[in-house]
């Protein structure tokens, strides 16, 4: 039956494009089970939380012969892109962090055991996964080192030359906006200091010449998944943002290839998996593995990330302040 209410409620919420609602009431974890906001338990501080596309170099890949095992291989990729940001900025023991967007803070768990830095802050503006990043700390003891706070990544609540070192791994297409950021992360980087962040944008214009349909389409995915317009970048526009932000030896790698076409798949498997032991089960195991081959078929301009939100470039973009 079609249903007026939630339809108005879903374009009601893609007009607002508001992270803070997005991550609080409709934000998977991806990761086994895709627990949702309200699901999501901590006992020991080592659940895997982690909400990122993962880094698939290296990391075997969901097909129909291991879909049972698809969150412990979604995870392991998730984790080889945080490492990813670590080595791409050179972290050192001395380095203070500035962590934006720091979702269920996975990665300072991981950025503190095994590369130690000598502090990290993070920067969340979801209420929610604040209070259970800051358990999970507590739970494993890093309080010390991690410090986890409600606050913008626009509007940073910390003095000039404050941080050796700033990320944000796959959070600032969602800041309102990345222009700001920039400014912001350039503002309290000490001279020197390094930017890495993680993100989609488009290797090419995408928007111009697109019809009208499409246009309304990906602005209404964009809404739902609060990825404000403003942030619909080139590689070429935003190398030129981080130029007029104040930073240097800009790069931007991509790793699309390793990213988009895997984490497709694993999606497929991780939500086929769920429904097949969620009563009552709507997918059988033979179903799964057929919706896993047809993910893992598919075309490039057909993955997820293309189809809603026009985006076909994942890039590691690093880059120093002047």
């Amino acid at each position: 039956m079609f249903d007026v209410l939630e339809v108005a409620r879903q374009l009601k919420n893609a007009v607002l494009a508001e992270p803070e609602r997005f991550d609080a009431t409709e934000a998977d974890a991806w990761v086994t089970g895709l627990p949702g906001p309200g699901e999501v338990q901590v006992r020991t501080g080592r659940e895997p939380l982690w909400r990122n596309l993962g880094y698939w170099r290296d990391v075997e890949r969901v097909d129909e012969s291991n879909c049972e095992r698809a969150g412990e291989l979604f995870a392991a990729a998730q984790a080889r892109l945080a490492h990813l940001l670590a080595t791409t900025a050179g972290l050192r023991e001395a380095d203070a962090v500035l962590d934006c967007g720091f979702g269920y803070a996975d990665q300072d768990i991981l950025w503190a055991e095994d590369y130690r830095p000598a502090r990290i802050v993070g920067l969340n503006a979801t209420p929610h996964q604040v209070r259970v990043g800051r358990e999970r700390m507590r739970l494993l003891g890093l309080e010390p080192v991690v410090s986890l706070e409600l606050g913008s990544a626009t509007r940073v609540p910390f003095g000039a030359d404050a941080f050796d070192v700033v990320f944000a791994l796959e959070s600032a297409i969602h800041f309102r906006t990345r222009e700001d950021f920039l400014r912001e992360a350039a503002r309290v980087l000490r001279p020197g200091g390094r930017l890495v962040v993680a993100d989609l944008c488009q290797r090419t214009d995408r928007e111009t010449g697109v019809g009208l349909r499409r246009r309304l389409r990906h602005r209404y995915w964009r809404g739902r998944y609060a990825f404000p317009e403003a942030n619909v970048w080139t590689t070429q526009r935003y190398a030129a943002e981080l130029g007029r932000a104040g930073f240097e030896a800009i790069r931007l790698t991509s790793i699309a290839s390793d990213v988009f076409p895997a984490v497709n798949t694993a999606l497929a498997a991780l939500r086929g998996t769920r429904a097949a032991a969620s009563p009552p089960e709507s997918r059988s195991l033979a179903q799964v593995r057929s919706d896993v081959r047809h993910a893992r078929g598919m075309e490039f301009e057909e993955l997820h990330w293309l189809t809603r939100f026009n985006c076909d470039e994942y890039v590691i973009v690093s880059a120093v302040r002047s």
